[in-house]
Order: structure tokens, then C-alpha cells, then sequence
């Protein structure tokens, strides 16, 4: 969310218009492009109203990338802020299709307990009525496993894309994890 944030405040102060496609449990909400505040604000108030509650599947995804279809012109900048767990080989080809004279950036948000797995110990995890014991040395190597295969597949949409990826580190200051993106904008401008 911050880092949502940081990146529709300094869309808006450089001149673009700032627009939102946000999927969550509850749905998929849409936000019309429009400048300065009157298209940051909509979207700070819809980021925090839309915060999971649970953790939940990817469904929205594929329904963003569909609503996202409506608001895209071209020469558009794209900033897709997520942690990619959810996307699928249809998903990369809806993109393709729908990258065509945008811009886009891939932002994506990760944690050291993803990056590793879990430490050695048995862990309870899940949700409430659905707890399940977990032993870190015992899953750890097919936790791996799924991590290589979601780096995998996020690099094969970044070349498809021709988009780079930008790692958000939760345990690292949004601001510092997105000044380098920031300060080579400034450059370009």
C-alpha cells in the first residue's frame, strides 16, 4: 500500500494522470485515471478499504488484468504491484496483449520467509479451524521448490513484457526499496 502510494504521489506531482485497477477478496475495483489529487486520493481511500483480511487465491488477478484493459491508452506507464503468486501462462498472454504501446514496471513484493522458507522447528500455520503443523526442514525443500518456480515464471512475464522487475522488500522502507526506480526518473525527465 505504501509503496502504492509513493508511486501515485510522484505520478501526480510529475503532470500524469493517476488511475487504478486493485483486485482483492472483495472483488475488483476500478479507478478512472484523472490528475493530481482527484486521482490519488480515490485511490489511497480504496487501497485501505480493500486490505485482505485473509489470505486469499489469485481470482482477481485475472479480473484486473480484464478491467485493466478498459483504462489503458497508449503510451500508458503500467506500475503492476503484487507478489505474482497468482499468475498463470494466461495471465503472461493477456499481458502481451494488452502491453502493446504501454509502458510497464513489475513490482514485486516479497519477504525473507518467502526468499528462505521456514527455519528448522514445527510451526502451526493456516487459518482458524484449519491449522496445520508445519516442520520447516520437512517442507522446506518443496517451499523452495515453488519459490524457483514463481522466479521463474515472473522472469518469463518481465521478458515478455519487456518490463523490469523492481523487488519490494516488506522488511525494507518503501521509499528505499523504490529509489532507485525514482531517482532514474528524475534523469529521464
Amino acid at each position: 500500500v505504501r509503496a502504492a502510494a509513493v508511486l501515485a504521489w510522484v505520478a501526480a506531482r510529475g503532470g500524469d494522470r493517476v488511475g487504478a485497477v486493485i483486485g482483492a477478496a472483495q472483488g475488483v475495483r476500478v479507478i478512472a485515471p484523472r490528475a493530481r489529487e482527484a486521482g490519488v486520493l480515490p485511490l489511497l481511500e480504496a487501497l485501505l478499504s480493500l486490505q485482505p483480511t485473509a489470505p486469499g487465491v489469485g481470482e482477481a488477478a485475472a479480473e484486473s488484468l480484464h478491467a485493466l484493459g478498459a483504462l489503458l491508452r497508449s503510451g500508458s506507464l503500467v506500475c503492476w504491484l503484487s507478489d505474482f503468486a497468482a499468475v498463470t501462462a494466461a495471465m503472461t498472454d493477456s499481458c502481451a496483449g494488452l502491453a502493446r504501446g504501454s509502458e510497464w514496471r513489475l513490482f514485486w513484493v516479497t519477504d525473507e520467509l518467502e526468499r528462505r522458507g521456514l527455519p528448522d522447528g514445527r510451526f502451526r500455520a493456516g487459518l482458524p479451524g484449519h491449522l496445520q503443523t508445519l516442520d520447516g526442514a520437512g517442507v522446506r525443500s518443496r517451499w523452495l521448490a515453488a519459490w524457483q518456480q514463481r522466479t521463474a515464471q515472473l522472469e518469463a512475464l518481465s521478458n515478455r513484457l519487456y518490463a523490469p522487475v523492481v523487488p519490494l522488500d516488506t522488511g525494507e522502507a518503501a521509499e528505499q526499496s523504490l529509489r532507485p526506480v525514482l531517482q532514474g526518473r528524475r534523469r529521464a525527465a
